[in-house]
């Protein structure tokens, strides 16, 4: 450290000593990574800045144009690499108060009373309070996940990149009240925000939220070239990888014959029929929907990917479901290099996916020489060229496990739809009444109009996925504003959906709105299962199997939903869901 127009003090080796005036700090940044080495020094534990004497303390200068002020106090200048506490703050290092600090002789011309405190070692301290930041973010950072939504990371790539400082947003203060805001009321804190900031706002440290829709689907298209989905937060927060990237994209490619709207006719009705045989057996029996819907969810679309019954890897499926569920929920970001019993579950539950689907992969062990549909499993073995077992795996397993869940969450507000809105209850019932059951089982959209809108008012209304993002792989141009790599770029399906100036009476239920000419929303204002390169592979087979299943309960159940008027939306981290929601189906045919 050199203050001006006096001698710097830093530490060497572990130790502390005098330097010249034209010395600076020498800082490491992450784990592996550093700038301007000093030999057994590392700033990588966490530590902000060491105490000043009174009379050193008025000397530092405040941050420059050429500074970026990171959380912690602490200012690193782009040009000397330098790194400065700001003027007047008193910082200590956050995670080792009580680690000690070595005194220092006083600099030259100063208070004589006055002393340069540095914090202790990292060597000393490392086992007590190492930073839990993964490779790859930013040390000085502070992570938080609040319903979804990520504050305070920043990569280390990017980390003397200046942020726009002309973006609007919110400013919690040292206790960061707009967190607490957002937690208690995540809807109306983003919307008022979204009217007070605009479009494009700072919700925090390197988190961007937008609600635009023509920048929404900019960014989506350019997912994978200019983003990246956001981060898994059990490995750490780390971005995927160009290999990880392409390689999922060929699971994807894999997977996408079978799911095309000109298969499906082929094979819904195996769907319908194992729709009918999970809601005819909740005859009579008062069940929250939230806990069937996935698991109804599965066998239902168990037909598309392996032929025949599979009750072992719908099992292992619904773990492994489960565990990612309640991973998500605990909202915790644990490094990779820290164990976690989160990621443990998780990894568990995957790799009993993979047991099952392991051995279904083997060369002759599905042969499709019948008339029915081939499954994705037969696509998989009939190619040509062998898919590498891991790509095999993930087209089957881990597509099945990203449509189920978006599906089991819309699949919940359809009943609770249907028991909020008797007359349009009423319209699919008269509508699957006067339609044949070969017509709708393979072409339920043609042949069942209202249903189908009725299904995309649903949608709407409550889309499942409220909160979607994307992490920033370059710098991005958002509405005139520059966003700096390693920002996550958050935007909100459900506000989209509800927003006056994309649709007319967005409050009001309206099936009938979809079946005017012309769409119902301006361009790219609807995005009930996202869009771009990694948007839902599933979407029409989704939308099937919603049409199907309000077709069935419509005219061959009667619904009952004790207490309507108490079920309350649940914005969670990954879905939204109905709270407090329990029903009865009752046969009447």
């Amino acid at each position: 450290m050199r203050p001006p127009g006096g001698r710097a003090v830093r530490p060497v080796s572990g130790h502390a000593r005098r330097c010249g005036p034209g010395d600076a700090h020498p800082l490491h940044i992450g784990d592996g990574t550093s700038l301007e080495l000093s030999k057994g020094h590392s700033a990588g534990c966490g530590v902000r800045a060491p105490f000043w004497g009174r009379a050193n303390r008025r000397n530092w200068r405040e941050p420059t144009a050429a500074t970026v002020a990171w959380p912690g106090n602490v200012c690193i200048d782009e040009a000397t690499t330098t790194s400065r506490p700001r003027s007047g703050v008193r910082e200590r290092c956050a995670r080792h108060d009580k680690a000690g600090q070595a005194r220092v002789r006083h600099a030259p011309g100063t208070d004589e009373g006055s002393l340069h405190r540095l914090p202790a070692p990292l060597e000393a301290c490392r086992p007590r309070c190492r930073r839990r930041d993964a490779p790859g973010t930013a040390p000085f950072s502070r992570t938080t996940r609040v319903r979804g939504m990520r504050t305070g990371e920043r990569p280390v790539a990017e980390m003397f990149k200046r942020p726009d400082m002309t973006l609007p947003g919110p400013r919690g203060g040292v206790f960061a009240r707009h967190l607490a805001a957002y937690d208690a009321d995540p809807i109306g804190f983003l919307t008022a925000c979204r009217r007070e900031y605009g479009d494009v706002f700072r919700f925090d440290t390197g988190v961007v939220v937008i609600s635009d829709p023509e920048l929404i689907q900019r960014v989506l298209a350019r997912t994978n070239s200019d983003s990246v989905p956001n981060a898994n937060p059990l490995d750490g927060g780390r971005f995927p990888t160009p290999e990880q990237t392409r390689r999922w994209m060929r699971a994807r490619r894999l997977a996408l014959p079978i799911f095309r709207p000109a298969t499906l006719p082929s094979r819904l009705p195996a769907v319908r029929q194992a729709l009918a045989d999970d809601l005819n057996a909740l005859d009579g029996v008062l069940f929250d929907p939230s806990e069937r819907a996935w698991a109804i969810c599965v066998r239902a679309l168990l037909p598309l990917y392996v032929p025949g019954p599979a009750p072992e890897l719908v099992t292992a499926l619904l773990g492994s479901f489960d565990a990612s569920l309640r991973a998500g929920e605990a909202a915790v970001r644990v490094p990779s290099w820290m164990p976690s019993r989160l990621r443990r579950r998780v990894r568990a539950a995957d790799q009993r996916v993979r047991d099952e689907i392991g051995p279904m992969l083997a060369p002759g062990r599905a042969e499709h020489g019948d008339d029915r549909p081939g499954t994705l499993l037969e696509h998989i073995l009939a190619q040509p060229e062998p898919a590498p077992r891991d790509i095999a795996m993930g087209a089957i397993g881990f597509t099945f496990l990203g449509a189920i869940g978006t599906m089991g969450a819309v699949w919940c507000w359809l009943l609770y739809c249907l028991a909020a809105h008797p007359a349009a209850a009423e319209r699919v019932r008269s509508e699957v009444t006067a339609a044949t059951a070969d017509e709708i089982a393979r072409h339920p959209e043609q042949a069942l109009p209202y249903t189908h809108a009725f299904v995309h008012e649903v949608l709407r209304v409550y889309p499942p996925a409220w909160l979607l993002g994307r992490d920033a792989i370059t710098g991005l141009d958002l509405g005139g504003f520059e966003v700096p790599a390693g920002t996550a770029v958050m935007f909100s399906p459900y506000l989209l959906h509800h927003d006056p100036r994309w649709w007319d009476a967005p409050d009001r239920f309206d099936p009938e709105r979809w079946l005017k000419a012309k769409p119902p929303h301006a361009p790219n204002a609807y995005l009930p299962f996202a869009s771009g390169p990694r948007g839902c592979l599933g979407t029409h087979l989704g939308i099937a199997v919603l049409v199907l299943t309000a077709a069935h309960v419509a005219a061959h159940q009667r619904l009952e939903v004790p207490g309507l008027d108490q079920i309350t939306p649940h914005f969670g981290p990954s879905t939204l869901t109905p709270r407090g929601m329990t029903c009865r189906l009752v046969g009447t045919s």
